[in-house]
């Protein structure tokens, strides 16, 4: 087959099994999971991919709701898409993911119809716990555990209100402060307490002090978990739970640095103690030149509408992180209407609707063109690997 061949062969294949893709995402939907949590998810999409005989990992890198679906040709690159399919608490998938892990299944079934012709190898990687909730995120555990060995190419696709390419997006890191002081009665002897609720406080209106003094891109928000047990009692403990943004690793670390010395000085100024706990640190996604291109060739060879401007996200995600270990682009797809907030019930709702349901169907299309476009030219490839070590 000519490489024009290949590629409408594997969108037919596509569609050919859209009536079983589109139960599996309504299905995921249906029964939300959070991070670390989505055995339902992770077998359904799991098994999607063993009935069209690839070969299956799972428990995978050290997690059990982590898979590796693995398909060989022959000799040759190996490209991998990435699911996701965890959903957010209290909310349900108001992110999309049971569309994404359904995309990057359907796209395997379009590839693995014509990988005989083009030879190397297919893998999907099931990666849990995208969203962060008190936790390191999957796809850095899976990073350090090795679980990206060997790929030479990452793919994915999110939800959005529009199609657009990856203009970039912030890294972040998390972390919690802890305040110990001293009891005390509020009243009778305050003298003799350290407050460390105070302690807190005064980081706060550190932090708000710096706002004015970083570069517009970063964010630093906060939230107090513990401010003490009676207002008549000096508070011995206080905690908080902050996350630092930034549009590049330099500026990340520089502020993340600067909010931990606004707590140390909170602490002297209150005569407290401090102690900081990292809990993730998620990168900013490194953009490919390559990649991108090939995205939106194949998105116009499906009459799928691009907007004409990268998306400029203020949002992040560990897919940052696995751009800055291999070549990897991920690519915004139209499932959703303008105007509704993001992480919403509305968006759970939407995600079982005919647009992003169609929207999934197109995402799943334009992954499976852009694999067997580098799985065919080894200059691309190359391309790729160069945009990956220069930018």
């Amino acid at each position: 087959m000519t490489q024009p061949e290949l590629k409408h062969h594997a969108w037919r294949t596509i569609r050919a099994n859209e009536a079983e893709l589109r139960d599996l995402a309504i299905r995921i939907l249906a029964h939300p999971e959070l991070g670390y949590h989505e055995t339902q998810a992770s077998a359904w999409l799991s098994d999607a991919l063993a009935s069209r005989s690839f070969r299956i990992t799972q428990p995978f890198g050290g997690l059990p709701t982590a898979f590796d679906a693995r398909l060989n040709a022959n000799a040759g690159p190996t490209i991998a898409f990435l699911a996701e399919y965890d959903a957010l608490p209290n909310i349900g998938h108001g992110c999309g993911h049971n569309l994404i892990g359904t995309a990057a299944v359907g796209a395997a079934m379009g590839v693995a119809a014509v990988l005989a012709q083009t030879g190397g190898t297919l893998r999907v990687i099931g990666t849990p716990a995208e969203e962060f909730f008190d936790q390191e995120e999957g796809k850095i555990k899976l990073l350090r555990a090795g679980s990206f060995d060997g790929v030479d190419i990452a793919l994915m696709l999110h939800p959005y209100y529009e199609s657009r390419l990856a203009g970039g997006d912030l890294g972040f890191v998390a972390f919690d402060l802890v305040f110990r002081g001293r009891p005390a009665h509020a009243a009778a002897d305050p003298w003799n307490g350290a407050n460390a609720l105070d302690g807190l406080l005064a980081t706060f209106s550190n932090v708000n002090a710096l706002r004015q003094q970083v570069r517009p891109d970063v964010r630093i928000h906060g939230i107090i978990t513990d401010g003490g047990q009676a207002p008549n009692i000096i508070p011995e403990r206080a905690a908080a739970r902050f996350m630092v943004r930034a549009a590049n690793q330099q500026t990340l670390e520089q502020v993340y640095a600067r909010v931990q010395e606004c707590a140390r000085a909170g602490a002297l100024a209150s005569g407290t103690q401090l102690e900081l706990t990292h809990i993730t640190t998620v990168y900013n996604s490194r953009l490919n030149r390559t990649l991108n291109d090939l995205i939106a060739q194949n998105l116009a060879q499906l009459n799928v509408p691009l907007a004409s401007e990268p998306s400029q996200s203020s949002g992040s995600s560990d897919f940052g992180n696995v751009s800055h270990a291999l070549p990897a682009a991920s690519f915004a797809i139209k499932t959703h209407p303008t105007g509704i907030p993001w992480h919403s019930h509305a968006v759970a709702q939407g995600a079982g609707e005919e647009m992003a349901l169609q929207g999934m169907m197109n995402g799943a299309c334009a992954l499976a063109g852009v694999a067997l476009d580098l799985l065919s030219d080894a200059e691309l490839r190359q391309r790729a690997r160069k945009d990956f070590e220069t930018r």
